[in-house]
């Protein structure tokens, strides 16, 4: 028995040998291990340390060069103001030139007047163009006219202002019930006719001049054209022996046709007959016959 505690006493000791190796080898291995990370550290911080210097240069490089582009910045103004300067003074010295008496300053001042005769021509070409378009629409496309009287009540009022217009007779004859303004003078109309009334009956001249077109134009129905025949009878006006239906006759009056009972009128060529539509308070182709369809300024269009 003793013998054998002998050996187990020996096998501890050499167990205990062995975890203290062990235990020693691990310390010198974690000893290592410190060391060397505290090596990769001072690396780090050397490295660290190096790129912060390379950022400092850099960013004392980009210093400076902003510096020298602010220099070459204003150097580069610098120039271009001088060169400035120096064309002002040129051109400043070179109209003083010009102004100068001699034959330089003479042939300025004659080419500024031709300039400014060119520009006042123009002004006075352009006013004259619009004069003559304005007469030539006031004239032939659209008018504005005042109705005076009552000869066409009910669809006609005193003082009413109608659009009258000649483009609808460019390519056509006047129409059956066709309101329209003629002269009453039966002119014959023609361009010049047509300027000289528009410059003396416009809205502005009349505006001045306080005239009354009450007598120049007259303003009527189309109750007859060329070749019609028309007859007066006591029911009615008749054309080519056929009752007209007047709806548009002034409804508060019955006309009286007591004085033209019987009458017959035939229209010739170029012609038509007119009337109003207050028939007992009417002057018009009963009275003055069928008027001439050039004498027609145009036919109402608006009311």
């Amino acid at each position: 028995m003793s013998e054998k505690k002998f050996f187990d006493a020996d096998a501890e000791e050499v167990e205990i040998e062995k975890v203290a190796s062990a235990v020693a080898e691990t310390a010198e291995k974690g000893a290592g291990a410190v060391a060397e990370a505290a090596d990769n550290a001072v690396d780090t911080a050397e490295g660290a340390a190096a790129i912060a210097d390379n950022a400092v240069d850099a960013a004392a490089e980009e210093a400076q060069d902003a510096v020298r582009t602010s220099e070459d910045m204003v150097d580069a103004n610098r120039v271009w103001l001088n060169k400035l300067l120096d064309k002002e003074t040129e051109h400043a010295a070179e109209t003083a030139e010009e102004t100068e008496p001699g034959e330089t300053g003479e042939s300025g001042r004659k080419k500024k007047v031709k300039s400014v005769g060119r520009e006042i021509l123009s002004w006075v070409l352009t006013i004259a163009i619009a004069f003559l378009a304005a007469i030539f629409i006031n004239a032939y496309l659209f008018r504005i006219s005042k109705v005076s009287g009552g000869s066409m009540d009910k669809t006609l009022h005193d003082g009413q202002t109608v659009f009258i217009s000649r483009a609808p007779y460019f390519f056509s004859q006047p129409k059956y019930n066709d309101i329209v303004v003629f002269d009453r003078a039966q002119t014959h109309r023609n361009f010049f006719v047509e300027i000289k009334e528009s410059l003396q009956y416009n809205v502005i001249t009349l505006k001045f001049t306080k005239k009354s077109l009450e007598h120049k134009y007259w303003i009527k129905r189309v109750i007859g054209l060329p070749g019609d025949t028309i007859e007066i009878k006591e029911d009615g006006v008749y054309r080519n022996g056929v009752l007209l239906d007047e709806t548009y006759v002034n409804p508060a009056e019955v006309p009286r046709y007591s004085t033209w009972i019987g009458r017959t009128w035939v229209i010739g060529e170029g012609e038509v007959f007119v009337m109003g539509d207050n028939r007992n308070h009417s002057t018009d182709s009963r009275v003055i016959g069928p008027i001439k369809i050039n004498s027609i300024l145009g036919k109402v269009i608006k009311k």
